[in-house]
């Protein structure tokens, strides 16, 4: 880390990808690079509930991410971006995205 902070626990980064709607959208991070990219809950699989997503991504998983310092909303809440710590979470997420064809289903 660049800042000298301590990296983020294991258990810290697990809490982070726990939930799947948090670990999809790191993952659509580490895919789009260091960019800004914004949260599209239109893209959802069949029979979600937009509305409720909205919701618990907005009071919930967004939050929980921005005081891991995993994401920074660049404005607004639709427009996020990395955050700080996204670094730290960097090699989970891409042993995640490299084996996800070996991975149950539910992880994606």
């Amino acid at each position: 880390m660049e800042d000298g902070a301590t990296a983020l626990s294991f258990d810290t980064q697990l809490a982070a990808i726990q939930h799947v709607e948090r670990r999809l959208l790191l993952l659509t991070l580490l895919r789009a690079g260091p960019d800004s990219t914004a949260f599209d809950a239109d893209h959802t699989p069949p029979g979600t509930d937009v509305r409720e997503l909205k919701l618990q991504m907005y009071h919930v998983h967004l939050p929980k991410l921005e005081r891991m310092g995993l994401i920074e909303p660049n404005g607004n809440w639709y427009d996020i971006r990395r955050g700080p710590r996204f670094d730290d979470i960097e090699p989970l997420l891409r042993v995640i995205d490299d084996h996800r064809k070996k991975l149950p289903g539910d992880v994606l």
